[in-house]
């Protein structure tokens, strides 16, 4: 009877041991897709920022473009 309380309390030692293991994993593979959407979002941002800088710059370009045009 105690070789199979034993083997028993080492069954839920192992079981407890491997859901330690999956929830570990989970928990990192969980941070990974975090991390990565977080960087997704920063690089969406900077385009964002990149086309409205390009935007303002061609602006002035052409005003540029239009005094010198009209004043010389």
């Amino acid at each position: 009877m105690q070789k199979h309380t034993a083997d028993k309390s080492r069954f839920h030692d192992v079981r407890n041991e491997i859901l330690d293991i999956a929830m570990h994993l989970n928990a990192q593979e969980s941070e990974k897709r975090r991390q990565r959407a977080a960087e997704r979002a920063l690089q969406a941002r900077r385009g964002i920022e990149d086309h409205f800088e390009s935007r303002r710059l061609a602006r002035q370009c052409h005003e540029e473009d239009e005094r010198l045009r009209h004043f010389g």
